[in-house]
């Protein structure tokens, strides 16, 4: 086929042009161009009826002019015809009652893709064909309801309505489709002008609004069912930067739960070394923790990323602290009654020196935030205890031969 020119919209806005090629592409792709307004004139009526016959159904499935029947199962007469007779069908009211259109809608068709399609042309100022393409393009994932699906695409033909100056919501869906059937998977490459080809392809990779709504579908899903510390897990085999950044806030944002009386301005260091200090913390999880300030800066702030094993160590302090916000604390609160359960629970040093009356000559603060700096990495504090038993075992083995 030769190449066609297709004059620009008005707007110049990429997807009023692929709204004016839905005519072309839908006879390249089903053989035969489809007169979906013919469909929609004759529904008008609909509308301002209350009624809703079979009759009606029958005019908008005409296969003659278009290829309804590939949007799910449509009932025969016998199955449907007393169903809709029997309603009175609210259309003027729409988008207002648009739930209790749904539901009834899907009491009849029990799909929720026929439902659209008599949506759309009763309604098409409101509404759009439920359509794998252009779910596919707005990046739509699944719902647990098919009505919560369809309602959250409708939303998303709104709001580029809107923000496209389109007339109705079935123009964006046309437009949507022809992006995604025409120009993504290139069914129209053979039959534009290339530089307007790949206009229409830059189009879609400038398209902000779109992005945002494409984004926004993707990820709803994500954080809706898992945790931010669950994602930056998830995302340490992929985006190591990202995973960094994500575990490094809520690091410090269970360190600050945590931290008793801690006013936001104190810096995470300083947290980390009450945190160490209420929850009696041994030298090696305080060294992680330390550490883990260190990365969790690199991440946030820094230049460099920081490694994956960094990035993992990270992680791993990340979740005991979050660990820490579901266990209860043995820190004993000094000037209150004891009680039998604090009895059996441990005190700190600065607790027990308090109660004999001792002055410890160091704080632990200081004594932690020591050890933190004489090791670069966990790697080198293991091996200082390695050495420190090896020795031990070579003093026992000494005293051993000259007994």
């Amino acid at each position: 086929m030769q190449n066609v020119e297709h004059p620009r919209a008005v707007s110049g806005d990429y997807l009023h042009v692929c709204r004016g090629l839905h005519a072309e592409l839908t006879k390249i792709h089903y053989g035969r161009t489809q007169d979906l307004d013919s469909i929609q004139r004759q529904s008008a009526r609909v509308r301002s009826s209350r009624r809703l016959t079979y009759s009606d159904v029958e005019k908008i499935r005409n296969s003659i002019v278009w290829n309804a029947d590939q949007f799910g199962y449509w009932p025969s007469r016998d199955e449907v015809e007393c169903l809709l007779e029997s309603t009175e069908w609210d259309f003027w009211n729409l988008p207002k009652q648009e739930d209790r259109a749904i539901a009834s809608l899907l009491l009849v068709f029990r799909q929720i893709e026929p439902v659209s399609v008599i949506l759309r042309f009763i309604a098409p100022k409101h509404y759009g064909i439920l359509s794998p393409p252009v779910e596919k393009v707005l990046g739509l994932g699944p719902f647990r309801r098919h009505r919560d699906r369809y309602q959250a695409y409708l939303e998303n033909l709104r709001a580029l309505r809107e923000d496209r100056n389109f007339s109705t919501t079935a123009d964006v869906d046309m437009a949507l489709w022809v992006l995604q059937v025409g120009i993504l998977d290139c069914e129209l490459q053979d039959h534009l002008n290339q530089d307007e080809f790949l206009d229409l392809r830059e189009g879609f990779g400038s398209d902000s609004k779109l992005r945002e709504i494409r984004v926004g579908n993707l990820t709803r899903q994500l954080f809706s069912d898992i945790t931010r510390s669950q994602l930056a897990e998830a995302l340490l085999a992929t985006n190591i930067e990202l995973a960094g950044q994500i575990a490094g806030i809520e690091f410090e944002r269970f360190v600050r739960q945590l931290v008793r009386k801690s006013p936001d301005d104190r810096p995470l260091r300083t947290l980390v070394d009450s945190l160490c200090r209420e929850r009696s913390l041994d030298v090696h999880e305080c060294v992680s923790m330390k550490m883990a300030v260190k990365i969790r800066n690199r991440a946030v702030h820094s230049d460099r990323a920081p490694r994956e094993e960094e990035v993992s160590r990270l992680i791993d302090a990340m979740r005991t602290v979050e660990r820490m916000q579901v266990e209860p604390s043995n820190t004993v609160v000094v000037g209150t009654p004891p009680t039998p359960e604090d009895f059996w629970r441990e005190s700190t040093i600065d607790q027990l020196a308090s109660a004999q009356g001792i002055a410890v000559p160091q704080s632990l603060d200081r004594i932690l935030g020591a050890a933190a700096e004489l090791w670069n990495n966990e790697e080198e504090f293991d091996s200082f205890l390695r050495g420190i038993h090896e020795r031990r075992h070579e003093g026992e083995e000494s005293r051993e031969d000259n007994a």
